[in-house]
């Protein structure tokens, strides 16, 4: 792996650290550089805003993994407040099972270049590889 480069899952919730168990186990067996930080794009905007200014500020290179779900604005947020490529995570919850996170974030208007995975049981797991191809790029 080059140096410096990894994955960052941003979470929405603690809650939600469960889900992405799979990505953390395919991060260990392949030799990802990997950080798992929690910040709420509602609850705790300012954090999240100032996180993501260091990660530029510091020359970070990384892919950002960003899970949320119901209205999962979470990814949205994140990609217009850093160069740094985003994947959004949908989570299965709430009363559409994830169905709305799915759509919050594949509908994010132009200007807005976050990607999304789907929304099923191996959801983290696609996560993972796509973030994992992505920063194999710099090899």
């Amino acid at each position: 792996m080059p140096s410096g480069m990894k994955v960052i899952t941003i979470y929405g919730s603690k809650s939600d650290l469960p889900f992405m168990e799979p990505a953390r186990v395919y991060f260990a067996e392949h030799g990802v550089e990997h950080e798992e930080v929690v910040y709420s794009a509602h609850r705790d905007l300012p954090a999240l805003l100032e996180y993501l200014k260091g990660l530029d500020a510091n020359g970070t290179k990384a892919v950002l993994l960003c899970v949320a779900g119901l209205s999962a604005a979470l990814p949205g947020v994140v990609v217009m407040n850093t160069e740094l490529p985003v994947i959004g995570v949908p989570v299965p919850c709430g009363p559409l099972n994830g169905v709305d996170a799915l759509l919050a974030i594949s509908q994010l208007p132009g200007g807005v270049p976050a990607t999304t995975v789907g929304l099923h049981k191996k959801t983290p797991l696609n996560a993972a590889m796509a973030a994992h191809r992505i920063i194999r790029l710099a090899e």
